[in-house]
């Protein structure tokens, strides 16, 4: 099996280059190849994997291009490299071969620096004949910058309509740079420009989109209108969902009409699910009677939308109104979010009606075996806070993990609320520590999931829970008794309240001292070129892993595969316009296995939908659950493991809601 990164350069990684792009008389690179069967990469893809930079830095200067490629991408995946290694990959900026150049531009991005930003700025082909490597640079830059360097990036004005490269790199540049706080009005202005450009190709108006979609931009009365043209008349979905997210901020009459008809039109269910986000800029009486027809959306996704939209921007006016519409329902997977939106808003001195609901949930709990189901009931209980009793009660009976969870997670939401003790009056104290015991009880079980949730909630009010929790010897017992890696969340949470408990800052995440899993070379040369096929009570759709890009990953995936550890797992988390997540031993959203993986991410974008990726507590955490993305998701870019793409059945992986169990993951 042979995998070849032949100079080529696409949104989807900056590691491409094309022959078309070199400028004629430029002697043109016999280009990179990336050989999964040749002995030496394998030994760099290993040297990453062990986080060996001292053994990687040789290779940085091999005679070899294809060697100092992959030894300087490797270090894109690095948690941090210290200033040797930082020089050399300055140094191989100036490499004969441009897409090793490119590749230390990554790696510099990624690992950062004091100074970096500038050198990189220092190191442009200034003759621009380099420009797959300059849109690099420019991407770096964004990653590492100053308020300085991004006023430098927004400045450059020079590059035509036809710089598809640079256009696009200057874009990216600007969307990393908001990335890590640092925005300017002629960003945001270019951002905006490059969005309204439609005769602008859709490689340099996708980072402009995810922008505008994930960062607050107003807008004047021309630009609005413009906007709602875009809306009307656009065939991008991407630039169409930042064109609603703008008018959804903007508030204006028109808008909201515009919103309203694109609401009722839009085929695509992406478009309606983040128009619905849009419309809480909106005066809820004015949007009411829409987002209620679009519970019965033939989406599953848009109807969750819908009713997470009355459930966080409802009024107490309709309290009474989303318990008749969870009761006339025959859509279970959104009743007890209504049934959350009318416990949430019914006001207090509605008792008998309060009862009503509170003994519909109590009935459904007792008659229903499904424990996602069980959770939602949970959660719809949590909200009205005089619950936390039933609510503990029931996670004592209960022997689902993920019920176990959704209890805990009810009684943290409890804990935290603003108006806590304005809610309970005189017996705030006493709810306080009837919640202070209980959280004890969660952590001292071993429970992963609940131990978490409680750690959260005696963080957030540490000063509060002081006084009921004076000895924290218990908390000692229950670090120790957790087995990292595959109770790390559980383990952070605790020792991050235990500080917060003692008064103590927070702590420095614990380094896991596990060795990394090794790549599996025999089973990615028999089966790391074979599609997946996902069997699902959903449907099937299937996968294509990228071993080139994450073979550690990968291999680890085929062996878990191999064992049918995923058959009968389940989805436990999906976002509309976001992830389906799955894969966790728990299903709660919760554990590991006995191994960790480290965090490949060697320059890839995360920028379409249906990429496939690992979730994790932070750099080399990664475990056994993955993700798949309904959009492109570029906020991810450098810190999250893509590993696979979904090749076909896309429409199924966004018909997954939370739940939808996995069957089977066979190799086609």
């Amino acid at each position: 099996m042979r995998f070849f990164v032949i100079a080529l350069f696409s949104c989807l990684c900056f590691l491409l280059l094309t022959p078309s792009c070199v400028p004629p008389g430029e002697e043109q690179q016999t280009g990179v190849v990336v050989d999964l069967n040749d002995a030496t990469s394998k030994h760099i893809y290993n040297l990453q994997n062990e986080r060996q930079a001292d053994s990687l830095l040789a290779f940085l200067t091999s005679p070899t291009p294809s060697y100092r490629y992959l030894a300087a991408r490797s270090f894109g995946s690095f948690p941090e490299v210290s200033s040797v290694v930082t020089d050399s990959l300055v140094a191989l900026l100036k490499d004969p071969d441009e897409l090793v150049r490119a590749a230390a531009a990554y790696a510099l991005g990624q690992t950062g620096g004091e100074g970096v930003a500038d050198k990189l700025a220092m190191a442009f082909d200034t003759l621009g004949q380099l420009r797959e490597y300059n849109a690099a640079l420019l991407a770096a830059v964004g990653k590492t910058g100053t308020e300085k360097n991004l006023g430098q990036i927004t400045a450059i004005s020079t590059y035509r309509n036809t710089d598809t490269l640079l256009m696009s790199g200057q874009a990216w540049s600007i969307f990393y740079f908001a990335r890590q706080g640092l925005r300017s009005e002629e960003g945001d202005a270019r951002m905006l420009q490059l969005l309204l450009s439609e005769s602008l190709p859709a490689e340099v108006r996708l980072p402009a989109a995810a922008f505008l979609r994930r960062f607050p931009v107003s807008l004047d009365s021309s630009s609005e209108k413009a906007v709602r043209q875009l809306l009307r008349n656009n065939l991008d979905p991407n630039t169409t969902l930042a064109a609603a997210k703008l008018l959804g901020k903007a508030k204006t009459a028109a808008g909201r009409v515009a919103l309203l008809r694109s609401l009722r039109d839009a085929e695509d269910w992406r478009i309606r699910a983040e128009i619905i986000n849009a419309l809480a800029g909106y005066a809820y009486a004015s949007v009411r009677e829409p987002i209620i027809e679009r519970l019965k959306d033939k989406h599953p996704l848009v109807r969750q939308t819908a009713a997470n939209f009355l459930l966080n921007h409802g009024s107490a006016a309709d309290a009474t109104f989303y318990r008749q519409q969870a009761r006339d329902s025959s859509r279970t997977d959104i009743r007890y979010t209504l049934y959350a939106a009318a416990n949430r808003y019914l006001p207090l001195y509605f008792t008998d009606y309060r009862g009503r609901i509170n003994y519909d949930l109590q009935q459904a709990y007792a008659a229903t075996s499904d424990p996602y189901q069980k959770a939602d009931i949970m959660a719809a209980l949590g909200e009205f806070p005089w619950n936390y009793r039933t609510i503990y009660e029931l996670y004592q009976q209960s022997n689902q993990t993920v019920v176990q969870t959704a209890a805990a997670n009810a009684l943290r939401s409890i804990s935290q609320q603003d108006n806590f003790d304005t809610f309970f009056r005189g017996s705030a104290r006493r709810v306080r520590l009837d919640l202070a015991a209980s959280f004890r009880e969660m952590i001292l079980s071993g429970r992963i999931g609940p131990a978490a949730a409680a750690g959260e909630a005696l963080t957030k009010n540490a000063d509060v829970y002081r006084l009921y929790l004076p000895d924290l010897g218990w908390m000692d017992l229950a670090l120790r008794a957790f087995r990292l890696p595959k109770d790390i969340e559980a383990y952070r949470s605790v020792e991050i309240a235990r500080a917060a408990l003692a008064g103590y800052p927070e702590p420095e995440p614990k380094k896991l001292t596990n060795e990394a899993q090794a790549i599996d070379w025999n089973i990615l040369g028999s089966d790391g070129s074979e599609e997946i096929v996902f069997r699902t009570d959903a449907g099937r759709f299937t996968v294509r892993l990228l071993p080139d890009i994450a073979p550690a990953t990968s291999s680890s995936f085929l062996r878990l595969l191999r064992d049918n550890y995923y058959d009968g797992k389940v989805f436990h988390r999906v976002v509309p316009n976001f992830v389906a997540q799955g894969g966790g031993p728990l299903g709660d959203g919760y554990g590991s296995e006995e191994f960790t993986l480290r965090t490949e991410s060697p320059g890839i974008r995360w920028d379409r939908p249906g990429l496939m990726g690992m979730a994790s507590a932070g750099k080399d955490t990664e475990g056994v659950q993955f993700f798949f993305t309904h959009l492109p998701t570029p906020h991810l870019d450098g810190n999250y493991t893509i590993f696979g793409e979904v090749v076909s059945g896309q429409d199924v992986v966004d018909q997954i809601t939370v739940g939808t169990k996995i069957e089977s993951v066979q190799l086609r």
